[in-house]
């Protein structure tokens, strides 16, 4: 079943992905900002940024532009003001088409679940958009409590493996008060 833009506005609205702004949240997206800070600073997409969370853990200085694609407008109203440019774009990640914008670091944290053949459509991002130094991909840890997650994880850490991209660092984060974790791939292109 697919869920429509005014669904997810309905569950941003009742405080349904509150949870994604909280604490034990946060440190998977310090851990993004660091590489986007000392591997590819510039312009950040952020698919399913929502909030825009990242944003706090980005020293100004490593973001030139950042711009912001998700479903829910309801969750877009609380982007921050940035000393930087800020794009909002209101739609499926599936939906975006970045043209040729100049774009550094694609992210793409805990979102990827909810699009079909995952990596190809990264790719295509990243080839459209062209110049991309950095991608980096967080999908929920393999947990014993969460066998569907798990499984959805694998499914999309394979297709990635299937595009051959240079694997720079990969993290596992774990949050021991709530049993829950996050593997981070950072893949690091020459640009150069």
């Amino acid at each position: 079943m697919k869920v429509t833009n005014q669904q997810w506005d309905a569950e941003y609205a009742s405080g349904r992905w509150d949870f994604l702004s909280a604490r034990h949240e946060q440190t998977r997206l310090a851990v993004v900002a660091s590489f986007i800070a000392n591997y590819a600073p510039g312009c950040v997409l952020d698919l399913g940024g929502g909030r825009g969370d990242l944003l706090r853990w980005c020293p100004p200085a490593s973001v030139s532009r950042y711009i912001d694609v998700d479903v829910s407008q309801v969750a877009m109203a609380d982007v921050p003001e940035q000393p930087f440019p800020v794009e909002k774009h209101v739609m499926s990640l599936a939906d975006y088409r970045p043209g040729a914008t100049g774009i550094d670091c694609i992210v793409a944290s805990e979102v990827l679940y909810f699009v079909d053949d995952a990596a190809s459509h990264i790719d295509a991002i990243a080839r459209e958009a062209g110049g991309v130094t950095g991608i980096v991909i967080s999908l929920v840890a393999a947990n014993r409590k969460k066998p569907n997650w798990e499984k959805a994880s694998g499914r999309i850490w394979s297709q990635f493996d299937d595009l051959g991209w240079p694997l720079h660092q990969s993290v596992h984060v774990h949050n021991h008060s709530n049993d829950a974790g996050w593997d981070l791939r950072f893949y690091l292109f020459d640009r150069d």
